[in-house]
Order: C-alpha cells, then structure tokens, then sequence
C-alpha cells in the first residue's frame, strides 16, 4: 500500500464528539501474569474524518497481543489511504467502505508477514522455525466516522451499540450467535475471514452515541432478548442510555470507565480482557 498523506491533527469528528476508551485485563490473565490482548486507537485519518477501532487477540496464541495491535494499525493506515479524500455522495461513501474492508485485510497481512519476517530468521534450538501467522489471531472492529456517515469493518465477534435521538440505544453490530466456544471465533488471520468479514455504511443524521467493545464485554453489556420464533438474539439493554449519558459529562473520563470494567460486576460475567472505546456527542 503506497504511504498517505499525513493526516490532520484534528478531525472533524473531535468539534462535536468525545471520546472515552478503556481496556482491562481480564481476571483470568490478571491471575496469571499474563498481558491485557485487546488493543485501541482512535484519532484523526484521512482528510479530516476519525478512525474508532478496537481489537481482541485470541488467548489461545502466543503472539496474539501484538496480533491485536497490527490489527488496529492496519485500520489506522488503511483509513489513512483509502479516505484521503472524503468521499462527497452516498455511492462514493459505499465505495469507499468496500475499498477500506479490503485494505484493512490486505495491511493487517503485510504488518504481519513484516512481523514475521525476522522471526523466521532467528536460530532456533533445531534450527527450524515454526513461527505462523495463526499466532497472531485477533479480532477487529472499526469505524472511519465523518458524521452522519459511519463506515464499519468487523471481522470476528465485537459489537458496537449506537445511541441516537430520538430511539435511544441499539445494538447495530451485534457479535455472531449459535458459537460456542472460542475455537468457533474466526480471526484476521482465519483461512475463513472473507467469509465473514462484516463491512457497511451507516447513515444516521440522529447518531449521539457509539461503544465499539470486545467480546469480553458480551455477558456484562448485553441482554438477551427472544423473538416471535423463540430464537435468543442479543441486544442493547434500555439502561445502556445511562452509559452515554455519564460520559458526556465533561469532568467522568477514561478511568472512571477502566475502574467500572475492572469492578468486580464486570469481573464475574467474564474473565477476558474488557475493552471500550466510546464516542459521544458533545
């Protein structure tokens, strides 16, 4: 991927929204030594639009942690290349979102084969590597955010809640149902990940809210609602609202939220790593 322009220090976005993240280890880690594997970034891309993106690497990996960085670096350099130029009519915006699905890919490959490179050649006691890309398995979830338009890219099970006015708030990417058990997870380095790569536009003129979580947050965040079929779906509490509420308030910040993810509430419905990235409208 040829290298984009520099992006502005300022996005359009940091006028009117605020931002707000935390990411905790898990108790499950904690207990053992082992380092938070969910990773962040937001800041301003392109020309003058905000990247959100959140990322989980797979605990049953070695190299997952950083896995989990490439991946929000990857939709950090992807935003920066394929938003240079904002795009200015509804078809322009749905291209884009399709090129930046595609980009955040194929430079999450590269970041990883960089990664590895140097790795294959290190000695090793039988002289032979086994460093793999699997290794590196993570999950990803941004947003490229020029209100009223939301590009999004999932790959894996983040969700991300949408508060608007009116209508409160709404699970709009939820994470995938009927899966059991982490193996069932695919990843940015799964053979299967174009299969169920997650990728749209959302337009929405009354968008007030958005918290981009990891899955460690599923059991804490979520209810579980069942429709006319009596199928189980998740779905946004109604106090969920009361969330976007605290974190407009000027003077609650980022602690205060890594202090609620790290209580022991949040603590007993899971013992992964919890990470939230949250954007409210000022």
């Amino acid at each position: 991927m040829r290298k984009a322009p520099a992006p502005m220090a300022d996005s359009r976005f940091d006028t009117r929204w605020r931002v707000i993240s935390a990411s905790v280890a898990g108790p499950n880690h904690t207990s053992l030594g082992i380092e938070n594997q969910d990773s962040l970034r937001q800041g301003a891309v392109g020309d003058g639009l905000h990247l959100l993106a959140v990322a989980d690497g797979a605990g049953s990996q070695p190299r997952s942690a950083h896995g989990s960085r490439l991946s929000v670096e990857a939709a950090w350099e992807a935003a920066d290349h394929v938003f240079a130029r904002v795009p200015r009519t509804l078809g322009q915006w749905h291209e884009a979102t399709a090129r930046y699905a595609q980009a955040c890919l194929d430079q999450f490959d590269e970041l990883v084969e960089r990664a590895i490179t140097p790795l294959r050649n290190r000695p090793t006691a039988t002289g032979v590597s086994t460093v793999s890309r699997a290794e590196f398995a993570t999950t990803l979830l941004a947003i490229v955010a020029d209100p009223p338009y939301f590009a999004y890219v999932c790959v894996g099970d983040g969700f991300l809640v949408m508060e608007r006015a009116p209508g409160g708030s709404h699970l709009v990417i939820p994470p995938p149902t009927g899966r059991q058990t982490a193996n069932e997870t695919v990843f940015m380095t799964s053979a299967g990940r174009r299969d169920d790569l997650r990728s749209g536009l959302i337009v929405d003129t009354g968008a007030r809210g958005l918290a981009l979580c990891t899955d460690g947050l599923i059991d804490g965040m979520l209810d579980v609602s069942r429709g006319p079929d009596g199928i189980a779906y998740p779905c946004a509490p109604a106090d969920f609202d009361a969330y976007f509420a605290a974190f407009r308030m000027p003077g609650v910040d980022g602690s205060e939220l890594s202090r609620k993810l790290q209580s022991k509430e949040f603590a007993a419905s899971s013992g992964d790593d919890k990470t939230m990235l949250m954007a409210v409208h000022r």
